[in-house]
């Protein structure tokens, strides 16, 4: 059987209290009757000292021994009705004796006690009358025996009392007390059972309050995580099928190109354009395979910063873009001065404003214009692509940075796109720690904006 923790409390605090408290009423039990019996002890050597002094005396007067046998018969007789029993020896010879049976002569002067008949005796023995007699002395103390009892039998029952008291207040005060870990001990076999919303109560500023709330917090970060893996595992999910669907089209169409190839008589110009389909389907294959890898690469590998100049990138990216817009129809322009530096990794950063100009000129008709821009604000420096394209709704806006999601699906695969761009873009801003925001209205174009913070 085990036992809960308050049970475990009850019990030790209540042995302990039991074993301490008696053992105090105990020793102070046998302090008093110590106390008593030295006390007798003394009252006892004062008399012994009253009785020999006044039987020297008496025996000054009285010359004969046979006088002196019948002083000590009076002296007998007298304190006997007392309670105090006296011998008298004289050598080997007892002259008198009216000692209890069984009480002897003890050695040494100390007084000490002895038992006989049932009954309790402090006894002394002592020369007396320069050494002719030697007195005993005995008295009865059984009443310090009876009064050590009684005072046992009354600490025995306050003991009892007491106790009774205390093992009552102790479990009420200890179930009371456990009862914030009984809860939080019912919220944790909740989260166990998978109720993740379960929460402790907070009441208190105590040790078991403060272990509630860090309970809690606890908890509500555990069930953060969970939402965040469980999204996480609902995106991963949404790509693979997603890539799954990707993978499928341009496989399908790469076969069923090359069964025609293989089977049908075509003509030499067909079959150019059926190689020509081939080679683009294996393009768009080679495509996702290299933006996948270029994702996978930012999440597990470090970036590597170095200081650059933000303008001399923009100029770069658009010489390197100004052929593809043009066969589009499309003016791209830059809108950036030299020597803007900035501490990020130069080939991601290319790659994540190529993509995003890439984006914005195929969302363009002809004669559109797409502007890349750079500017510090505050202490940020914002990189920004704006383009007068056919824009993207609010629900649109949502979903742009999820790998696979296109805008216009049948555009973008007829003219090669993954719709993996804005979601490289998006892993390589938040590499940086910068913030990557879109802005669109629906026909009329969008801005897209990374902003990178400057160290």
């Amino acid at each position: 059987m085990r036992l809960k923790f308050r049970e475990k409390i009850y019990i030790v605090t209540l042995a302990l209290f039991l074993l301490f408290f008696n053992s105090g009423i105990f020793a102070l039990a046998f302090y008093s009757y110590k106390t008593n019996m030295d006390s007798a002890e003394d009252i006892a050597t004062q008399e012994y000292s009253v009785i020999a002094e006044a039987f020297y005396k008496d025996c000054e007067f009285l010359n004969h021994s046979s006088q002196h046998l019948r002083l000590m018969q009076t002296y007998g007789s007298f304190y006997s009705e007392r309670g105090v029993y006296l011998s008298f020896t004289e050598g080997e010879k007892d002259c008198f004796n009216n000692l209890p049976q069984g009480i002897f002569v003890p050695n040494g002067e100390k007084a000490s006690t002895q038992k006989a008949n049932g009954a309790r005796y402090l006894v002394i023995a002592q020369p007396i009358n320069d050494g002719m007699y030697v007195l005993t002395y005995a008295k009865d103390v059984s009443y310090l025996d009876k009064d050590f009892f009684n005072i046992c039998v009354v600490f025995v029952s306050a003991s009892v009392g007491a106790s009774a008291v205390l093992a009552v207040c102790l479990y009420l005060a200890l179930r009371k007390l456990s009862k914030p870990l009984e809860k939080l001990r019912t919220a944790t076999e909740n989260i166990a059972d998978g109720n993740f919303n379960a929460r402790a109560e907070e009441d208190g500023n105590d040790e078991f309050s403060l272990l509630a709330a860090d309970f809690n917090r606890m908890a509500e970060h555990i069930e953060q995580q969970l939402k965040s893996l469980e999204q996480e595992n609902k995106t991963k999910q949404r790509m693979l099928d997603n890539l799954a669907h990707e993978m499928r089209t341009p496989l399908t169409s790469i076969r069923g190109y090359a069964e025609y190839l293989l089977n049908a008589n075509i003509e030499e110009e067909e079959k150019a354009e059926s190689l020509e389909f081939i080679i683009s389907e294996s393009e768009r294959l080679k495509t996702i395979s290299e933006r996948l890898l270029d994702e996978a690469f930012i999440r597990e590998n470090k970036i590597y910063i170095t200081q650059n100049d933000m303008g001399e990138m923009i100029f770069g990216a658009v010489k390197k873009l100004s052929v593809s817009a043009a066969q589009a129809g499309v003016k791209l322009c830059a809108d950036a001065k030299a020597n803007l530096m900035l501490s990020c990794d130069k080939a991601l950063t290319e790659l994540l404003i190529c993509n995003l100009a890439q984006n914005a000129i195929k969302a363009c008709r002809g004669g559109g214009v797409v502007v890349i821009g750079c500017e510090i604000i505050n202490q940020s420096v914002a990189v920004s692509v704006t383009d007068n394209g056919v824009g993207m709704t609010s629900e649109q806006l949502l979903h742009i940075t999820e790998p696979f999601y296109r805008t216009d699906k049948s555009r973008s695969r007829n003219e090669g796109g993954t719709g993996l761009g804005l979601s490289l873009c998006k892993r390589i801003a938040d590499a940086h720690g910068a913030k990557l925001e879109f802005y669109s209205d629906f026909g009329k174009g969008t801005k897209a904006v990374v902003t990178f913070t400057i160290s």
